[in-house]
């Protein structure tokens, strides 16, 4: 007869316990492909319900490791756009045969005024462009560029609606100011001003590298393109892509100016 039940039953217990943890330790180990897959699909299932925190947490030690590579960039700049308030399925639809692409833009995300969706934007970009080394669309894939057209659609979005007060449709409620000569009040910060420019060249420059094919995107780009080219007199991939670049009176402030006014008279 077992005197022992209770103690054998306990031991198997916490013996398959172990190889429970075990298990689930090897999950998620880097050196493994199926542990660097069970990261990626954990961030993506938390994108999915809208938990950008947890989908953060989830991407970042492969991110941070040496198994970084595009698809690992996109989940991680997918969960700081998901903290900016970027939907990219809503963008999608708001952006489908518009005739006025900034007004979709301001409606597509939720952001407020002086909240921290710019800083989790700019974050996002800055992942696409390895630290801002890597700005020329040429030196990334169709699917780094195809995913920046929209990111960076989403980045004019926040900032035109920390600055601009539009109504719930979209409409502009305040005009955008930037000024190289003088401070008025209300006037955007030069990162801000030189991120709205960049990102008008970041789309142009990407959309000519990406995979994206339909028309409703592309008549944006076109939008935008004319926007460049009729304000500062050339292409907006030829104006500055960084943020960083504008300090207030520069040739890059200067260029950001004439954007700026260009939003201001197409939205």
């Amino acid at each position: 007869m077992d005197v022992f039940p209770g103690v054998r039953g306990l031991a198997a217990a916490c013996f398959f316990a172990a190889l429970t943890l075990t298990a689930c330790g090897n999950r998620y180990d880097l050196a493994t492909e199926r542990g660097r897959q069970a990261r990626i699909d954990g961030a993506n299932f938390h994108l999915s319900k809208g938990e950008c925190a947890a989908a953060l947490e989830s991407i970042w030690p492969l991110y941070q490791s040496e198994f970084a590579d595009d698809e690992v960039r996109l989940v991680t700049a997918s969960a700081y756009a998901c903290e900016g308030t970027f939907n990219l399925l809503a963008l999608v639809g708001n952006i489908a045969d518009v005739s006025n692409p900034f007004q979709a833009l301001a409606k597509t995300l939720k952001n407020k005024p002086n909240d921290a969706a710019r800083a989790a934007m700019y974050q996002a970009s800055d992942i696409l462009t390895q630290s801002q080394t890597v700005m020329s669309a040429s030196l990334r894939s169709p699917a780094v560029n195809s995913y920046m057209v929209f990111l960076q659609f989403g980045i004019i979005g926040a900032v035109i609606r920390n600055y601009g007060s539009p109504a719930l449709d979209g409409t502009q409620g305040a005009t955008l100011v930037y000024d190289t000569t003088s401070n008025p009040a209300g006037e955007m910060s030069n990162e801000d001003a030189c991120a709205l420019a960049g990102s008008l060249a970041m789309i142009v420059d990407s959309f000519a590298y990406s995979s994206i094919s339909d028309p409703s995107t592309q008549g944006v780009a076109g939008q935008l393109e004319s926007i460049c080219t009729s304000y500062t007199g050339q292409s907006c991939a030829m104006l500055n892509k960084a943020r960083t670049a504008c300090n207030g009176t520069n040739t890059a402030s200067q260029a950001a100016q004439l954007v700026v006014a260009g939003v201001n008279a197409a939205w």
